[in-house]
């Protein structure tokens, strides 16, 4: 029997509509909290202290552990023998009673896959207290505790695995910790604030034409697309990318007074390089300045 041209297309058609339609993605405003961020700060900072590279922040990790902690708080399915690893039957997804009994890894581990497109497996470390928590009582806890620093520090159990990508939720009373071994494809996750305060920046500079200056030290790590010997010519390069996504744009002046032009900035070195990394070839000869 043969099969037309255009019955083929159609169903070539319908195939890549389904495959679209069954790919998970990270919502475009998500973002994180700034107790959040303050979390994957501290861990990475004991991971320095102990002489182990910083994991970079994952989108998709974030977001399944921000997925959970709201799971945990909203429907509890750490009842019974079911423990914090736990996810309910409430959502889009598997759900799963984990316990030493009857351990259910494999429906933890593939959590990342069910919820975005990060292609690998997911490793999670949970918190849960009676009052809303806090970063730092969370993160002093898993200090103190060996078999969560060991899971921080790839250390007995986890010396074989490499960390290079992290996830953080909080809310209210449960605070979670996703570490993956692959890299995650997506950007890193912005923090709310930073979003919100980029949000009325780039409006002031769209209404009044002009961006903000800064002339004394942020300790931050900036993006620098082009360097001017007076402000005007910065103001006029830096108009030309108020459209670009998530850009930041701000004006740096140095003793010299050369006027640099920032896309956006962060608050570490890694951060940036991750963020240069998402600029693509069109922003190919930017640099990274700490200022």
């Amino acid at each position: 029997m043969k099969i037309s041209s255009v019955s083929l297309i159609a169903s070539l058609l319908m195939l890549f509509a389904l495959y679209a339609y069954s790919q998970k993605v990270v919502p475009e405003d998500f973002c994180i909290s700034d107790d959040e961020y303050h979390l994957y700060e501290l861990i990475n900072a004991h991971r320095a202290i102990n002489g182990l590279d910083a994991v970079p922040l994952s989108a998709s990790l974030c977001y399944v552990a921000r997925t959970h902690v709201v799971d945990l708080y909203t429907n509890h399915p750490d009842t019974s023998i079911c423990n914090l690893n736990s996810w309910s039957d409430k959502g889009d997804w598997t759900p799963c009673c984990h316990n030493k009994y009857v351990p259910m890894e494999d429906c933890i581990r593939n959590k990342p896959k069910e919820l975005t497109n990060y292609s690998g497996e997911g490793y999670e470390l949970a918190y849960a207290e009676i009052f809303d928590t806090h970063p730092d009582t969370v993160f002093r806890f898993w200090e103190k505790i060996d078999a969560a620093s060991h899971f921080i520090l790839n250390q007995d159990k986890w010396k074989d695995k490499s960390w290079r990508a992290m996830g953080v939720g909080i809310y209210k009373s449960y605070a979670v910790l996703w570490m993956g071994q692959r890299r995650d494809a997506m950007p890193a996750p912005e923090t709310c604030s930073d979003i919100k305060e980029k949000k009325e920046r780039k409006l002031q500079a769209e209404t009044s034409g002009t961006f903000e200056v800064l002339s004394t030290a942020t300790s931050r790590y900036y993006i620098i697309i082009a360097s001017f010997q007076s402000v005007e010519d910065a103001e006029k390069e830096a108009k030309r990318y108020l459209e670009v996504k998530n850009s930041d744009l701000k004006i740096l002046k140095n003793n010299q007074g050369q006027y640099r032009v920032s896309i956006s900035d962060y608050p570490s070195l890694a951060a940036a390089k991750q963020g240069k990394a998402q600029l693509g070839n069109k922003f190919k000869d930017a640099w990274i300045l700490e200022f």
